[in-house]
């Protein structure tokens, strides 16, 4: 139960920290990018010779980021945030299952103890059925 009352801050401080510094998100939409190349499929056409150079697909990099900043839509931006939020979705839930699991817990072991105490009176004959 107290690891998931410390998950479930944890994620209210994350998700805090991502309100106040939206900035920070801009490490997980460069990973995307990296990763996928989405916003490279959006604005790059194909290459017509498969051959081509190092410096010619650094030059296709330099325009995309062009165009890019030129348009101030990044879609790997945006799925950023989604993947992010849905991740702190996924930690709270968790953190919620685990708070619930405990209690439960808590509470069997306080019933269990409860009803062998009954049993154990029950035993000795100072309680009627």
């Amino acid at each position: 139960m107290i690891v998931g009352l410390w998950i479930g801050l944890k994620v209210i401080n994350e998700a805090w920290s991502l309100y106040k510094h939206p900035q920070n998100i801009e490490r997980l939409a460069r990973a995307i990018e990296s990763g996928s190349n989405l916003d490279k499929a959006l604005t790059a056409k194909a290459p017509d010779n498969l051959s081509e150079s190092a410096d010619a697909s650094e030059a296709s990099d330099d325009r995309v980021r062009e165009v890019n900043t030129a348009l101030g839509f990044r879609l790997s931006y945006f799925v950023a945030w989604i993947i992010a939020i849905l991740l702190l979705m996924l930690v709270g839930r968790l953190s919620i299952a685990a708070i619930k699991t405990g209690g439960e817990l808590a509470l069997y072991d306080l019933q269990i103890k409860r009803f062998a105490k009954y049993l154990a009176d029950q035993a000795k004959g100072n309680i009627n059925p």
